[in-house]
């Protein structure tokens, strides 16, 4: 297979290798302002460090694969037996990277780009013996990252289901358009005596009592914005808050259907993804009885900003005491409205990061909305699908085949080649302005949707080495991400199978050996 076509209309030199990054680390310390590191340059390690720290990591791990719960849809529903309960986790308790990797790198690190030392052959020949009587119709496409060239692949430019990994073209979306740093916040504001809104900001992660500043889902909490909304007013009405209030939700951020038309309606009735609005709690589940994250076996509520504004009126109550607290349905906050409150949800980066570990298909869809709103575009089902190809496009990645109906790869018409995946899995990684967005993927054998992967004997080399993003549904298998071989260099990778029904634990150990066989020096 030859070379995988290039898609980068930017000068590459700003991709570096080896040589050069440590000449730009040394620089960095006279004049930081002036350069950008790649992103992530500050993530890898010696190889034997790098397995070793999350080997250890790996052991008792009890995570499963989230991206293919249960459900009995047939086109995109994903196979039965392959869930687990979101709250047996590894790592970080909320799947992002701030504590959960125990490997960040330092100014020794091996370069995060190209280094010329990869044989395009040798890589051709490894995906070959590997890939050689997968299930289905197979497509690859690896390079070294940062690099045009040397690359590999197998029918990379056909376009296939993606599954989740559709995550990945979210996640450079959400990227490209809100600041890594940003926080998302949702507010109450006072359109006169004893009337109230709750405005929306695209948090979808809020806990229903106070938050909790040590996670991301539960990050922000509705009794916390309830106790600084009473105290507000109180504050404003020495004489006594008025007898009775009333409170409405603005989610006017969000335009158009709840519910993409593309999606399996199996899918919806079993959960696999919901209505989705700007507001809703701990991503779109229905809290546990004592108010705690149910985790993906938690129930999908009818109306997800429904739920949140009597939840927050219900906390809105309990701080008011006296005074009786009405929720009022959805209305736009009044024009001149005094804000009363706010929370804060954690840095986007790691609602992102929690996305991609815990293949969250609820929060692809509310976050890449929000980024389509930061963007100029609606924020809706139509305002996403022109998002991510522009997204692709700004970043001269190809999009030929690309088809694009949803953020969360639910849709089974999504299209997509296996060179697009991987060069969006590099951009994520290379971009420097991108930062923290390219540490979100799961570590193989580690962590999130890969904890209970990459565990037979052909499959441990790459336990530590690799990240990747998850896709599985009844017909697919799918792992697009990166790998630290043992001269240090690090490949991107995607890998696609379609037409695997009644195969995917065989077409798993293929697509695991296959990125296993990248981590040997060749």
């Amino acid at each position: 297979m030859g070379p995988m076509p290039a898609t980068s209309s930017r000068p590459r030199a700003a991709r570096r290798g080896p040589v050069l990054l440590c000449v730009l680390l040394a620089l960095a310390l006279v004049a930081s302002a002036a350069l950008a590191v790649p992103a992530l340059a500050g993530e890898l390690r010696p190889v034997a460090q790098w397995r070793a720290a999350h080997e250890e990591l790996a052991e008792g791990s009890g995570a499963a694969d989230h991206d293919a719960a249960a459900g009995p849809g047939a086109g995109g529903t994903p196979e039965s037996g392959d869930s687990a309960d979101e709250g047996a986790r590894t790592g970080a308790e909320d799947g992002s990277d701030r504590g959960a990797d125990p490997v960040p790198g330092g100014a020794g690190s091996p370069a995060a780009s190209s280094s010329g030392a990869v044989s395009a052959q040798g890589l051709q020949r490894a995906l070959d013996a590997e890939l050689e009587g997968a299930p289905g119709v197979v497509t690859a496409a690896v390079g070294e990252l940062g690099a045009d060239g040397p690359v590999a692949g197998r029918e990379q430019a056909r376009p296939v289901v993606p599954a989740s990994n559709q995550k990945l073209l979210s996640a450079l979306a959400v990227a490209e358009h809100v600041g890594a740093q940003d926080r998302l916040v949702t507010t109450v504001v006072s359109g006169g005596p004893g009337a109230l809104t709750l405005v929306a900001g695209g948090d979808t992660m809020l806990a229903p009592g106070q938050g909790d500043p040590a996670a991301v889902n539960g990050h922000a909490g509705l009794g916390t914005l309830a106790r600084r909304t009473a105290r507000a007013l109180e504050q404003r009405s020495p004489d006594g808050v008025p007898g009775a209030v009333e409170v409405t939700v603005d989610t006017s951020l969000f335009a158009g259907p709840d519910l993409n038309p593309a999606w399996e309606k199996e899918d919806v009735a079993s959960g696999e993804i919901s209505r989705v609005a700007p507001i809703a709690l701990y991503s779109h589940r229905v809290p546990a009885a004592d108010g705690t994250d149910p985790g993906d076996r938690g129930r999908r509520p009818a109306d997800p900003a429904g739920e949140a504004l009597a939840e927050f009126s219900r906390q809105l109550q309990k701080e008011l005491g006296d005074a009786a607290v009405t929720a009022r349905g959805t209305a736009r906050a009044p024009e001149g409205a005094t804000e009363l409150a706010r929370v804060e949800s954690a840095p986007v980066h790691e609602q992102s990061a929690y996305m991609l570990a815990h293949s969250d298909n609820s929060l692809a869809e509310t976050l890449t909305r929000v980024a389509a709103a930061r963007s100029g575009r609606e924020a809706s089902v139509a305002g996403v699908q022109d998002l991510l190809p522009a997204a692709l496009r700004e970043h001269g990645i190809d999009t030929s085949g690309l088809r694009v109906l949803d953020a969360s790869g639910m849709a089974p018409g999504n299209r997509v080649t296996a060179a697009t995946l991987a060069r969006a899995v590099d951009t994520l990684l290379t971009e420097p302005r991108f930062g923290p967005y390219g540490r979100g993927l799961p570590v193989a054998g580690g962590t999130g949707t890969l904890a209970e992967r990459f565990d037979d004997p052909a499959e441990q080399p790459a336990r530590g080495v690799a990240r990747a993003k998850t896709g599985t549904l009844l017909d697919v298998v799918a792992l697009s991400g990166y790998v630290q071989r043992e001269d240090g260099a690090v490949l991107v990778y995607a890998v696609v199978l379609n037409g695997v029904t009644g195969h995917t634990a065989r077409a798993k150990d293929r697509v695991d050996r296959t990125v296993a066989e990248l981590t040997r020096s060749r």
